[in-house]
């Protein structure tokens, strides 16, 4: 047994096509260091629901684990180490796409440095409780008709999946006085190493604490939140880094100059996942926005 499990989650709901192409470029890409691929097959009957998954496996080696699907993807990881004897963990979403020789590698190397407690893929600035300061300032400057309209507009050029769904239900929530992000949620810049691929060692993710997500918006605050994943790490005394392909660690402060995440062309990503991939897909005024969300002032489009 290696001591490094590279946990994949795979959820029932999502259908074959994720999976193979998660499972396509694992292939394609070699890792570039001893691990074991653990299948987190989520919402599935047991053995026998697996059928058009196992084709596609074959010989691949691999480990799997069976969870209901209730909750969301990261009280299964946490949940997933329990059930596991290794002592670092690498966790990728159902819509995670490898991107480059010797990943696995790369991230690994930072997460053995002295002092690095949380290694991701991916990281962010973004605030969705204020968005960036010259964004709320402007909009708030405008005539309440104005200001309803550029809302919309930008809501309706957001490409990523779910997107406009996400915006009117927080909406909702925040009319009922039950989401009060600035309450949740630190302004901008908002460190936040993304969920979708990271990795920690065993003693750091026991030590983090996490409540039942059974809603999207508690998965926001536990991202990007007052106690969000990241957070919980700095105050243990511990870094967290975004490493690129170019096997470098950025520090949080330097995120913007990894070109990483909804910056440039992501030409340093080393995984992909669904929001980056909307990034790729949206027309230059998408991408700009995108890009100011998560970088303010310091974006730069691709």
């Amino acid at each position: 047994m290696s001591g490094l499990a590279l946990v994949h989650l795979v959820r029932r709901q999502n259908g074959v096509p994720p999976f193979e192409r998660f499972l396509s470029s694992y292939r394609e890409h070699a890792a570039g260091v001893p691990h074991d691929l653990v299948i987190l097959f989520k919402g599935f009957p047991g053995e026998a629901g697996t059928r058009d998954y196992d084709g596609l496996l074959g010989d691949t080696p691999h480990r799997r684990l069976f969870v209901p699907d209730r909750g969301l993807d990261v009280n299964t990881y946490f949940e997933s180490v329990a059930s596991l004897e290794h002592e670092r963990f690498c966790f990728l979403n159902s819509y995670s796409r490898i991107l480059d020789d010797g990943w696995l590698g790369k991230l690994s190397g930072w997460i053995e440095k002295v002092g690095v407690g949380l290694v991701g893929a991916t990281g962010s600035w973004q605030s969705i409780a204020r968005g960036y300061p010259m964004e709320h300032e402007g909009t708030h400057a405008m005539p309440p008709g104005t200001r309803l309209r550029t809302r919309i507009a930008l809501a309706l050029r957001d490409r990523r999946p779910g997107a406009l769904a996400r915006r009117a239900g927080l909406w909702a929530l925040r009319q009922a006085g039950i989401w009060r992000p600035a309450r949740h949620i630190p302004p901008f810049p908002n460190y936040h190493v993304r969920t979708k691929a990271f990795m920690a060692a065993r003693g750091t993710l026991q030590r983090i604490h996490i409540e039942p997500l059974r809603w999207k918006l508690s998965a926001y605050k536990f991202e990007s939140g007052n106690d969000s994943l990241t957070n919980q790490v700095l105050k243990l005394g511990l870094r967290a880094v975004v490493v690129g392909r170019d096997g470098e660690g950025y520090p949080p402060e330097r995120w913007h100059l990894s070109n990483t995440f909804w910056q440039s062309r992501q030409e340093n990503l080393l995984v992909a996942d669904n929001q980056t991939e909307a990034y790729v897909a949206a027309d230059p005024r998408g991408r700009t926005i995108l890009s100011r969300y998560a970088w303010g002032e310091l974006a730069r489009p691709g």
